[in-house]
């Protein structure tokens, strides 16, 4: 059997093309509509929740799939997509990023 990944502590801040992006963990975070989600990307006051009772690998994954909507906001990309293709070009890149960054 493999060895177990480490992943490392998330970042409490990152840089995006919009500015500073704050990363708060909470516990049993709740989408606005009400439903209970892993992560949520708030663009009024550029911050990314987690919800911190996922494995380390999750958090990361979310983290990565959030990332892409601060990406996609701040270069106004999302606006002139439908949610199902946002949400899937968002789940792609943070595949993506999770192989890059551990394999």
């Amino acid at each position: 059997m493999p060895p177990r990944k480490s992943f490392p502590v998330l970042p409490k801040t990152v840089m995006a093309p919009g500015g500073e992006v704050t990363v708060v963990l909470v516990d049993k975070l709740k989408h606005p509509d009400g439903d209970e989600c892993w992560g949520i990307w708030d663009e009024s006051v550029r911050q990314i929740t987690l919800d911190k009772t996922a494995t380390r690998r999750h958090l990361w994954k979310v983290f990565y799939h959030e990332l892409c909507h601060v990406a996609l906001g701040d270069a106004g990309l999302d606006n002139g997509m439908p949610n199902e293709l946002v949400e899937a070009v968002c789940d792609a890149i943070a595949s993506a990023r999770m192989r890059e960054r551990f394999g």
